[in-house]
């Protein structure tokens, strides 16, 4: 059995055809989970769903619900279906979570990504950083942190599933939580907004009533990185903060109050000096 699962909310213009690769072997599974009806079927290790119509988390919710198959697994990614990656890329993801401890993550975006938070993009300074936040957009669990966490997927009435990716930090006390900067994906659609504005305002309402229920927020600090084998890489806050700018410089020139946040969240950053990430002593 393979060990790692690729869960996906899709519709008809997914793009999960460029995760796989038919020449070359795969350790892990595919199970599409659409939200409209869609033009292929399943085959030899990728499983196709029923239709759940509705929005990425509440179909998602459904289908962990009843198929308890997710369980025989070590991790979990759950990508939107937008993110244009490649096979040997999602591998070398499970591999590097592996290695590392990681218990949420995710893969930085590309340079030419659609974003939200800046905190998702790419750093070229580093192959990865411990972190305080991973988005909804393309999240990953290892199975233990899963099952302590799918239940707040019903914190989610909507199911658009806002404010989830504050409190899943949180809950895991922001352990073992990372963006693995080596290994962009590529987001191709815009962030949009909601026409509905009854909906935007459900929505955005939900967000601020969890992250109060769990007294917590955005935490986009990064609290240090790591190498390819796991091993953290050692600087002094002032050196690891200026490699955390040079490796957005990019996106700092396009927007500079980047730096302002940067500063902000740096100086934030100070009370987790002692942070306790995997591979140091505690």
């Amino acid at each position: 059995m393979a060990r790692s699962l690729v869960l996906a909310r899709v519709g008809a213009a997914s793009l999960h055809s460029s995760w796989l690769c038919k020449e070359l072997p795969r350790d892990w599974d595919l199970h599409l989970v659409p939200f409209q009806p869609v033009p292929f079927a399943s085959s030899p290790g990728v499983v196709v769903s029923h239709v759940i119509p509705g929005p990425k988390w509440a179909g998602l919710r459904e289908y962990l619900r009843v198929w308890e198959g997710w369980r025989d697994y070590d991790y979990v990614w759950m990508p939107d279906d937008d993110i244009f990656t490649t096979q040997q890329t999602i591998s070398a993801m499970f591999d590097v979570a592996r290695t590392v401890g990681l218990d949420l993550f995710a893969p930085a975006l590309h340079d030419a990504s659609y974003f939200a938070h800046f905190s998702t993009m790419r750093n070229a300074s580093f192959f990865g950083r411990w972190t305080g936040f991973v988005e909804i957009m393309v999240p990953a669990f290892s199975r233990q942190a899963l099952d302590q966490l799918v239940h707040t997927l019903d914190l989610s009435e909507t199911g658009w599933g806002w404010g989830l990716d504050s409190v899943w930090p949180k809950l895991l006390e922001y352990r073992n939580v990372g963006v693995i900067d080596a290994l962009p994906v590529l987001h191709t659609r815009p962030v949009g907004q909601m026409r509905d504005l009854h909906l935007a305002r459900r929505v955005l309402d939900e967000s601020d009533a969890m992250m109060d229920r769990f007294d917590c927020g955005q935490v986009h600090t990064a609290f240090g990185a790591f190498a390819g084998d796991g091993s953290p890489v050692k600087s002094e806050p002032e050196q690891f903060f200026a490699d955390l700018v040079r490796g957005w410089q990019h996106l700092i020139d396009r927007d500079p109050r980047i730096l302002l946040w940067l500063v902000q969240y740096h100086e934030e950053s100070l009370q987790w000096l002692d942070y306790p990430v995997a591979g140091t002593p505690t």
